[in-house]
């Protein structure tokens, strides 16, 4: 292991708590890799009690906010009953938020039995709209056939409409279906861009799948710096054993890499994993 590389390591130890909180607000639901809504906080007691006399009043956004409130207990105990009714007042008047949330709790069984039927009928209402979550997710639904015939054009659709607007889960979906041929011909050079996009957002599986490709040379011209730096990246959180390991796939790329070369993939590894730690993680 190169000096630069144990820099990392140790960096990851001290800064791996200071990380925990955000990186548990993007939740990974395999095999879609769809973000899931986040719990706790946010608000506190007053504000509930301002938003729920708004939300009594009509006003939509307010009944919205307080269904968020009631589902994922911030400021508030859960309570789903009334997560559901302020949800569905909200939904009903198209607020997109309210909509994508009915979808998750109508797909998980969340204080309803689970209806993958209503979740895509949720999903589609707020995808419509242009919520690039709700589009994700509707893509998710469509590419495993839950609550809906499994149509892999209509979530090639969806996935490119969500992952157009950053979308680091689309876009990592989007990356798959393209190099798979998934509802498209497969196109290796549309796969690799749409994996770049989403491993610049910090998504660490296609993080591993860009460094795949630049190892094997497909969608780009083989370099085994680019490989190795995307494969540090993604495995910063290995201990020193891991990393050392036969099984890292950068144990066979140092057989085929001179020592300065894996030295400027470790430092370029490492100058882009502190200027991404200082940004919020991708919603």
């Amino acid at each position: 292991m190169s000096a630069t590389e144990r820099k990392i390591l140790d960096g990851a130890v001290v800064l791996k708590s200071a990380l925990a909180f955000v990186l548990t607000c993007c939740v990974c639901v395999p095999p879609v890799w769809a973000q899931s809504p986040a719990e706790g906080g946010g608000r506190d007691g007053d504000d509930i009690v301002a938003l729920m006399k708004r939300a009594q009043a009509g006003d939509i956004k307010a009944q919205s906010d307080l269904g968020v409130a009631l589902a994922l207990g911030q400021g508030v105990p859960k309570d789903y009953e009334q997560a559901l009714f302020w949800l569905k007042q909200a939904g009903g008047a198209n607020d997109a938020a309210a909509q994508t949330l009915l979808g998750y709790m109508y797909r998980d069984g969340m204080g309803v039995d689970a209806d993958p039927g209503q979740a895509v009928r949720w999903f589609k209402a707020a995808a419509r709209q242009g919520h690039p979550v709700a589009q994700t997710n509707l893509a998710g639904m469509y590419l495993n056939g839950q609550g809906a015939a499994r149509d892999l054009t209509a979530a090639l659709r969806w996935f490119r409409k969500a992952a157009e607007q950053g979308n680091v889960y689309a876009q990592a979906n989007l990356g798959r279906m393209y190099e798979n041929g998934e509802g498209t011909a497969s196109d290796i050079k549309e796969a690799f861009r749409w994996y770049r996009a989403a491993a610049e957002g910090r998504h660490e599986l296609a993080q591993r799948n860009l460094a795949r490709l630049y190892a094997a040379g497909r969608g780009v011209k083989r370099d085994y710096v680019q490989a190795y730096k995307w494969y540090t990246i993604a495995g910063v959180w290995q201990s020193e054993e891991q990393s050392s390991s036969p099984a890292d796939p950068r144990f066979a790329l140092r057989m085929k890499m001179k020592p300065e070369e894996i030295d400027e993939a470790s430092r370029l590894a490492n100058d882009w994993w502190m200027d991404h730690f200082k940004k919020p993680p991708e919603k």
